[in-house]
C-alpha cells in the first residue's frame, strides 16, 4: 500500500505563516529604532566652538623648576588703508572752463576727438633757376577732356614760359592765393593773355574754387 503523502502541504502551509508573524514585528523595530535615532539628532544641534581668546595663554612653568617662558603675544594686524585714487590722472588734458555763454551747447566731437594738425603745404625751392609769373586755369575735370593716359591728379599742360628745356615730365612748384602745390608737367597749352599753366582741376582746387575760373600764380622749378 502506497503511503499516505496528503498530510504535508499543512505542514509548510503553517511553515509560511510562521515567518511572517516573525518578519512584521521586527520591521516595526527597525522602523522605531530610526525615528529614535533621527529625533535625537534634531534634538541635540552640533554646538558652535567658542571663538579663540588671546588672554587664554598664560605662562608655561618649566619642568626643571627654571625660569617660566611668558605667554605668546598675538598681534592682529589691521589691513592697510587703501591710497585716494582722484577723479582725473595728472596727464588728463580736458578743461572745464566755464562757458561765456551758458547756454552754448557743448561740442562732443571737439572733446573726444583731437583737432587735425594741417597738412604742410609744398613751399617754392630756395633759390630756383627759373621762375614765371601769370594766371593759371584748369580743365581735365566737370566734363572737359584730359590729355590721353591721365584721368585725373597733380598735373598740368605747360604754357610757352614754361617750355624751355626737356619741359615735359618736369615737376615745378606753383603758388598761389596762399598756396602751393607741386604739379608734373605732362601735357601743353596756347595759354593765351597773361595764362602761363593749365592745371588739372584736382590740382586747381587746391588753390582756388574751379567756380573762379582763373587764380594768380608763379611759377618755379
Amino acid at each position: 500500500m502506497p503511503p499516505n503523502t496528503t498530510a504535508r502541504p499543512p505542514a509548510r502551509r503553517r511553515r509560511g505563516r510562521l515567518s511572517v508573524r516573525r518578519a512584521i514585528p521586527l520591521a516595526v523595530l527597525a522602523a522605531i529604532s530610526t525615528l529614535a535615532v533621527a529625533t535625537a539628532s534634531f534634538a541635540h544641534p552640533p554646538s558652535i566652538p567658542a571663538s579663540l581668546d588671546p588672554n587664554a595663554f598664560g605662562a608655561v612653568a618649566m619642568a626643571d623648576g627654571g625660569a617660566t617662558m611668558p605667554p605668546p603675544t598675538i598681534e592682529f594686524a589691521m589691513p592697510a588703508a587703501a591710497p585716494d585714487i582722484g577723479d582725473f590722472q595728472e596727464d588728463d588734458v580736458r578743461s572745464f572752463a566755464p562757458r561765456a555763454n551758458p547756454d552754448q551747447a557743448v561740442e562732443a566731437e571737439s572733446v573726444l576727438k583731437p583737432t587735425p594738425k594741417p597738412k604742410p603745404q609744398p613751399t617754392p625751392p630756395p633759390n630756383p633757376s627759373h621762375s614765371a609769373s601769370g594766371r593759371a586755369a584748369w580743365y581735365c575735370n566737370n566734363g572737359s577732356g584730359c590729355p590721353a593716359g591721365y584721368s585725373g591728379g597733380l598735373y598740368a599742360a605747360a604754357g610757352a614760359a614754361l617750355r624751355v628745356g626737356n619741359w615735359r615730365g618736369r615737376v615745378v612748384t606753383v603758388c598761389g592765393n596762399g598756396n602751393c602745390i607741386n604739379v608734373k608737367l605732362v601735357d601743353w597749352c596756347a595759354c593765351g593773355g597773361a595764362r602761363i599753366i593749365d592745371l588739372f582741376g584736382a590740382a586747381y582746387g587746391r588753390l582756388a574754387p574751379l567756380s573762379t575760373g582763373t587764380v594768380a600764380v608763379k611759377v618755379s622749378w
